[in-house]
């Protein structure tokens, strides 16, 4: 519902208010034709007030995107049921410790100097989702009992590839410490919950399965103010759109070279309102914008980066990284990570 809407049915609600105070003397009376009078200006008033807030409500949150929403002609009939996923058999989280990550030649494995990295096994409650986890606990962990805050890794390669190549986690040594979940995608549907696909709720995975997973096995941040996301391509957009969709969860985001429109293919279940919500452009000009930081690694000619920028209000702040080569480059994602670090932190109450 565009403003060229609301604004004529705001006008006219005030117009009818205005006019209940102007006339409401001259309309006075004991016959039928001025009790017939002074009800119809007031029946006029409170429907034109209810449909000024039901629109700017609407408008707000997004409850129905077209017309076709409100009237029910969606083509593809779409209905939304609840499901409640299968527990998995057996513990929810399995953990493993690995041998990747960092080392020291000529010494042995010391997580209070090297750090550590497992590999979780998590049995998703929520999403019925079954998905592994790399985690990479730096040495701080090992030396103190504080919590530390956590960057939910997404990219479409192997984590463990990363982490033989030493991966990020010590390459942003000189950020604060920082628990990194790295996870593999496939997919942008890795991400969301897809109607009509099952147990396709990537989001509800992301958002709920992981961070419960990880607070079950280490001492993470409890608010959001200390869980951020970074992500490649594909994972880049994935990591914008948990941001902006899930503030309640994430602070801030970083996107090395991903795209800002809603990806293509059958992920919306025929739904045009569901497939605005996941275009993250539109939703800079239609939604309010959420109170979350976001970093756009990108080329210098990347045209939609620089729209997601240009369109970002307060209270979201976007910030960008021109590249030349390749935004997921090891040193493209130090600055990256040293951004993120710079940005998530641990209330004094944890």
């Amino acid at each position: 519902m565009s403003a060229t809407l609301i604004g004529p049915v705001c006008l006219l609600a005030l117009g009818c208010a205005v006019a209940v105070v102007v006339l409401w003397r001259r309309l006075a009376g004991a016959g039928v034709r001025a009790v017939l009078a002074r009800s119809g200006l007031l029946l006029a008033t409170q429907a034109a007030l209810t449909a000024s807030i039901v629109l700017l409500a609407n408008r707000y949150f997004v409850f129905y995107a077209t017309w076709n929403d409100l009237l029910g002609h969606d083509p593809a009939h779409l209905r939304v049921q609840h499901v409640q996923p299968q527990r998995a058999a057996g513990r929810p989280v399995e953990r493993t410790t690995t041998g990747l990550g960092p080392k020291r030649a000529g010494h042995r494995p010391d997580p209070a100097e090297d750090g550590r990295v497992d590999r979780l096994t998590i049995h998703g409650a929520r999403s019925g989702v079954d998905a592994e986890a790399y985690v990479y606990l730096p040495p701080r962990y090992f030396q103190q009992t504080e919590r530390l805050p956590v960057v939910v890794l997404l990219g479409d390669g192997a984590p463990a590839d990363r982490l033989r190549d030493a991966g990020p986690p010590r390459a942003a040594g000189g950020t604060q410490p920082m628990v990194y979940a790295m996870v593999r995608l496939t997919g942008a549907a890795d991400c969301m919950d897809v109607p009509g696909r099952r147990p396709t709720l990537g989001e509800t995975y992301l958002t709920q399965d992981l961070p419960e997973a990880l607070a079950s096995q280490y001492r993470v941040a409890e608010s959001r103010e200390g869980w951020g996301a970074a992500g490649t391509g594909e994972g880049g957009w994935c990591a914008a759109r948990l941001a902006m969709l899930r503030s309640d969860r994430f602070a801030a985001a970083a996107s090395l070279g991903g795209r800002f429109g809603a990806p293509d293919g059958d992920l919306y279940g025929g739904s045009e309102r569901y497939r605005l919500g996941n275009d993250l452009l539109w939703r800079l000009q239609n939604v309010p914008p959420p109170p979350v930081s976001i970093l756009v690694a990108a080329g210098r000619s990347d045209e939609q980066a620089r729209r997601f920028a240009a369109l970002a209000r307060p209270p979201m702040r976007v910030e960008t990284s021109p590249v030349d080569g390749s935004p997921a480059s090891p040193s493209e994602v130090v600055a990256v990570l040293t951004w993120l670090g710079a940005r998530l932190r641990i209330p004094p109450e944890e």
